[in-house]
C-alpha cells in the first residue's frame, strides 16, 4: 500500500520565545535593540549579541509579479495541525549569537593606530606602548593573544605588515633613557596590555578596576561595514570600545530550511577602535588619560556619518566625529602581483569640541549631613534632529548633581563624507531643570519632532532614579539661560519628596501614536528593580490599551508572565521539603492510614508548626479517616529582579532582561550559578494583503517614522511588531526611479556580455527561476543591481532581507567601461541592495 504521508511542514516565521543566559549583569539598562533588530545583552564581564533570522519571501514576490494570490497555502505552513514538526522548536535568536568577553585582557592602545594614519598624524604610542625586552617573554605573548582571539574580538595586532619594523623600533627605544625619563614612557614599561589607570578616582586612577561592563549602546545605522551599526561597550576601567564587522570576509551560514534566508555570523567581529584610558583619538591631548563615565550616540545623520559624545569624571563632554569611507584599492602581497581591487573601510574619528557640563548647584562635602549620593553612568542622551535648509539642530541632555541640562548642537550643511563637520555648540544650556536625582538617573527622548502651538522642539522623560519626570525643550528661537549658583536646599531638590523604595531600572519612551495629535505626556513604560507580590509598582506604563498586543490587558506579554508567576501560592511545608511520606521518612513516623504524624513537623529552617499553633496537611485519601486540621500557611515562592528593558526598532515589540530568585531561600553559589532570562512581548502579524496601505489601524502601533527605519527594522516590525509589509521584500519594488536609471546605465554592458563557458552571447532568460544564459544551455544567476550574469562563484554578496545577490563593487567596476565608472562608483557607494535597500551579509 502506497504511503500518503508527507514531510512535516517547515516553519516559515520563527517565534519570539524566552532566552536563557548563563550570566547576569551588574548594572541596569543591560539590554539594547539595534536599528536592525540585533539584540545586545550585557553580562558582568561579557556581552551577548544575537542576530535575527529572516524568512525567504521570494515565492511571494513571484506570485505578486505574476498577478497571483500572495497568500498561498504554503505561506503559513507552520500553522498546520496534527503533524510533529521539529522545526517548531527553533525560535528567533536561537542561532548565530556571539558571546564576547570584554573585560580582560585590557585593550592595546595600538588599536587606534589606523585612526592616526587616516588623519596623517603621528601615533602617540609609537615609542611608548611597547614593553621592555625583559617583559616581552611568553607572558606578554599570552597577553597579546587578545588580538587573535575571536572570542575577544580584539584586533590589537591588525597591522601585521608593520610588526617587524615596529619591533626594531621598540628594541631601540627600550634602551633610550629619554623615554624612561618621560612619565608616559615609564608607565609604558608595565607592558602594552596592562592598564595604566585613568581619571582621578581612587580605584580607576591606578588601574585597579574589575573592568566590568557598565553600559552598552548601538550606533545609528549605516556607520559600520556593510552599513551595519556598531556596538559601543563601556567598561569599569573607563574604556569605551567599539565592536563591529571588520574588512575580512564574514562567515555566512546556510539557510536553516527552504523558507529561511541565509544568516550572518559574527565571527568577523573585532575591536574597531576605542576611547578613554589610553585609547586616544585624533584631536585629543596625550598629556593625561581620561576616565569615560558615560557616552551617547547622536541619532542618524547620514550614511557613514555619526556624532559620539563622551563624559569623563572631570565633567567634560567631548563631541567626536565618527565617519567611515569605503575605498576600492589594488592590494598586492609582498613579492606577488596585485590580485585585483579590494574594498576597504577607513575609519575617520576625531574630537571636535570639548566643554564643561556643570549644573548650578554648589558642591557638597561628603561630610555634610545633607549629602546625598549622586552620579550616573547613563547621563548623556541626544535628542532628535530638526532639519532646515542650512543644516540640522538637536539638543544634548546631560545630568549633573540634581540638575538636568540641555545643550543645543548644530551641524551646518553640507557635511561632505570624509571631511570634518561644521559643528556649533552653544556656550550655555538652552534649557535646565532642577530635580532631585539619585544614582543612575537617565534621559529618554521621544522619537520625532514635537509641535506645540508655535513651539517646535523635542520632549521625553527623565528618570530621577525613583520617578519619571516629563520635559519639553524648544529647538527654535529662545535665548540660552544661565542659572545662578545655589544650594540644592534653595530649589528643594536635596531630598526625594515622593516616597519610593523600588528604584527604576529602565524606562523606554514609545513612538507617538499620532505626531499631529500628541498626548499630554510622552508614552512610556518602566520597570523597577524588584518584582515581588508586595511591590505592585514594579511595572508602570501610560500607553493606551488599544496599543497593547492584547487590548483587554494593560500588561505586555512578558509583564503578564511575571505577574502570573508572582501570584502563585504554595503551602509552606510543600515548598520547603517533601513532607508527604517521603522515601527517607522513618516507618514509625507514619501511621497505617497514610496520615503524617501530628506531633511535630519541621521545615528546612527548623520551624515547628505544632508549636506555632499550626497543623500539617492531611493527605489521606479516605474521607472517613480524615482529621480536621488547620491550613498550613501559603507562601509566594518567586520574586524577580529586572536588569533592563528595550524596544524594537519601531516600538512594536519589546524585550526585558530578568533574573528569577527564591523568596524562601537565600541565594547561594558563585558566578557559575548566575542565570538570567530574556522575555519578549510582540504583536500578531498582519495577514491581509495591504502592502500599498502604510496607515495603521487602531489595534496596532502607529509607525509615523517608518520611512526613517532600515529595511531590517521594517521587516522585524512586520514579524513581531504588527507593522506593515516591506517594499522590496514582500512585493516587488517597481516604482523606484533609481531602477530605471541603473537599467539604462548598464544596458550596453548587459547586451554585450558573453558566456564565459562557450563564448556565446547571453540572450536567453528563464523568468521562473531568475536565470539568464546562452543558447547552448549555460544558465547563470542575475545581479540584482546591474542585471549581469553571475558566471563564477565568489563574485557576489547576498542581501540579508530579500535574498537577492549583487556583484561585489570591485568586480562590477572591472566589467563597466571607463566612461561610466565614476557614476557606477556613486551608485555602489551606497552599499545597499538595489531591490529592497537592505544590507548585505558579507
Amino acid at each position: 500500500m502506497e504511503s500518503t504521508s508527507k514531510e512535516p511542514p517547515k516553519q516559515k516565521y520563527l517565534p519570539l520565545r524566552e532566552l536563557t543566559l548563563n550570566s547576569r549583569p551588574l548594572v541596569k539598562r543591560a539590554i539594547q535593540f539595534s536599528c536592525d533588530g540585533d539584540l545586545a545583552v550585557a553580562a558582568d564581564d561579557s556581552v551577548h549579541v544575537f542576530v535575527p533570522e529572516f524568512p525567504d519571501l521570494t515565492r511571494r514576490r513571484k506570485r505578486i509579479a505574476e498577478g497571483g494570490d500572495p497568500e498561498s497555502s504554503d505561506e503559513e505552513a507552520d500553522d498546520q495541525q496534527g503533524r510533529f514538526n521539529p522545526e517548531t522548536f527553533r525560535n528567533q535568536y536561537s542561532e548565530g549569537s556571539k558571546h564576547m568577553p570584554v573585560s580582560f585582557p585590557p585593550l592595546d592602545p595600538r588599536i587606534n593606530k589606523e585612526l592616526y594614519d587616516a588623519e596623517g598624524m603621528p601615533f602617540p604610542y609609537d615609542k611608548t606602548s611597547a614593553p621592555p625586552k625583559s617583559q616581552r617573554g611568553e607572558n606578554d605573548k599570552d597577553e597579546q593573544e587578545e588580538g587573535d582571539n575571536a572570542e575577544d574580538g580584539d584586533e590589537a595586532d591588525e597591522d601585521d605588515a608593520d610588526d617587524d619594523d615596529d619591533d626594531d623600533e621598540w628594541e631601540d627605544d627600550s634602551d633610550d633613557s629619554s623615554v624612561d625619563d618621560d612619565p608616559a614612557g615609564g608607565g609604558a614599561r608595565l607592558g602594552s596590555n596592562q592598564p595604566y589607570g585613568a581619571g582621578s578616582g581612587p580605584i580607576t586612577s591606578v588601574g585597579s578596576s574589575m573592568n566590568h561592563v557598565v553600559k552598552i549602546s548601538w550606533s545609528p545605522s549605516e556607520l559600520g561595514v556593510n552599513r551595519r551599526p556598531i556596538l559601543g561597550i563601556l567598561t569599569g576601567a573607563g574604556t569605551l570600545a567599539m565592536y563591529g564587522d571588520g574588512d575580512m570576509a564574514a562567515n555566512v551560514l546556510g539557510s536553516a530550511n527552504g523558507y529561511m534566508l541565509q544568516r550572518r555570523e559574527l565571527a568577523s567581529w573585532l575591536v574597531l577602535w576605542g576611547v578613554g584610558e589610553r585609547m586616544m583619538v585624533p584631536g585629543q591631548s596625550p598629556a593625561y588619560s581620561e576616565y569615560i563615565r558615560t557616552f551617547a550616540w547622536a541619532q542618524e545623520i547620514g550614511p557613514g556619518q555619526a556624532l559620539l559624545a563622551t563624559l569623563n569624571d572631570a565633567k567634560e563632554i567631548a563631541i567626536i566625529s565618527v565617519q567611515t569611507v569605503v575605498s576600492v584599492e589594488e592590494v598586492a602581497e609582498k613579492g606577488k602581483p596585485a590580485s585585483g581591487p579590494v574594498e576597504k573601510t577607513v575609519w575617520h574619528v576625531r574630537e571636535l569640541v570639548r566643554f564643561k557640563a556643570e549644573g548650578p548647584h554648589l558642591p557638597v562635602s561628603i561630610m555634610d549631613p545633607d549629602y546625598v549620593p549622586c552620579g550616573t553612568s547613563f547621563g548623556l542622551s541626544f535628542g532628535p534632529w530638526l532639519e532646515d535648509e542650512g543644516g540640522r539642530t538637536c539638543v544634548l541632555g546631560y545630568l549633573d548633581r540634581n540638575y538636568v541640562g540641555f545643550r543645543k548642537i548644530r551641524i551646518d550643511n553640507p557635511w561632505e563624507r570624509g571631511q570634518l563637520p561644521k559643528l556649533q555648540v552653544e556656550d550655555k544650556d538652552t534649557h535646565g531643570q532642577c530635580v532631585h536625582l539619585t544614582t543612575d538617573g537617565f534621559i529618554e527622548f521621544e522619537q520625532g519632532i514635537f509641535h506645540k502651538g508655535d513651539m517646535i522642539g523635542c520632549r521625553g522623560m527623565i528618570s530621577t532614579g525613583w520617578h519619571p519626570v516629563p520635559f519639553e525643550v524648544s529647538l527654535t528661537g529662545g535665548v540660552p539661560v544661565e542659572m545662578e549658583k545655589h544650594k540644592t536646599s534653595a530649589c528643594g531638590t536635596t531630598y526625594n519628596l515622593q516616597h519610593c523604595e523600588n528604584p527604576i531600572i529602565d524606562m523606554v519612551v514609545h513612538p507617538p501614536a499620532d505626531p499631529a495629535r500628541p498626548t499630554s505626556t510622552p508614552m512610556y513604560t518602566l520597570v523597577r528593580l524588584s518584582a515581588t507580590p508586595t511591590t505592585p509598582n514594579w511595572y508602570e506604563t501610560n500607553i493606551p490599551a488599544a496599543l497593547h498586543a492584547d487590548p483587554n490587558s494593560p500588561y505586555f506579554q512578558w509583564a503578564r508572565t511575571i505577574k502570573q508567576k508572582l501570584e502563585i501560592l504554595v503551602p509552606a511545608d510543600m515548598y520547603q521539603k517533601r513532607a508527604y511520606g517521603a522515601d527517607d521518612s522513618d516507618s514509625d513516623e507514619e501511621s497505617d492510614d497514610g496520615i503524617l504524624m501530628e506531633d511535630i513537623i519541621e521545615d528546612d529552617e527548623g520551624i515547628n508548626y505544632m508549636a506555632e499553633g499550626l497543623t500539617a496537611i492531611d493527605v489521606t485519601m479516605d474521607a472517613n479517616a480524615a482529621k480536621e486540621v488547620k491550613a498550613v500557611p501559603e507562601v509566594h515562592p518567586h520574586r524577580f529582579r529586572f536588569h533592563g528593558l528595550s524596544l524594537s526598532p519601531g516600538g512594536g515589540a519589546s524585550a526585558v532582561l530578568v533574573s528569577a530568585h527564591s523568596t524562601q531561600h537565600p541565594e547561594r553559589g558563585g558566578w557559575h550559578t548566575q542565570r538570567s532570562q530574556v522575555l519578549f512581548s510582540y504583536k500578531p502579524r498582519r495577514t491581509s494583503y495591504r502592502f500599498q496601505n502604510l496607515s495603521i489601524d487602531d489595534n496596532n502601533l502607529n509607525f509615523p517614522l517608518i520611512n526613517s527605519m532600515t529595511t531590517e527594522g521594517k521587516l522585524f516590525e512586520y514579524l513581531y511588531g504588527g507593522g506593515p509589509e516591506v517594499p522590496g521584500v514582500h512585493y516587488p519594488l517597481t516604482s523606484d526611479p533609481r531602477h530605471a536609471h541603473v537599467a539604462r546605465l548598464f544596458a550596453y554592458v548587459v547586451e554585450s556580455q558573453k558566456c564565459e563557458v562557450c563564448g556565446a552571447a547571453v540572450t536567453e532568460k528563464m523568468t521562473d527561476h531568475d536565470l539568464v544564459g546562452c543558447p547552448k544551455g549555460h544558465f547563470f544567476g542575475i545581479c540584482a543591481m546591474s542585471g549581469l550574469a553571475l558566471q563564477r562563484p565568489g563574485l557576489t554578496r547576498s542581501c540579508g532581507t530579500c535574498g537577492f545577490k549583487t556583484m561585489r563593487p570591485e568586480i562590477l567596476l572591472q566589467k563597466v567601461p571607463e566612461n561610466i565608472k565614476e557614476e557606477v562608483k556613486g551608485i555602489i557607494g551606497r552599499g545597499s541592495c538595489m531591490a529592497c535597500s537592505g544590507k548585505f551579509l558579507n
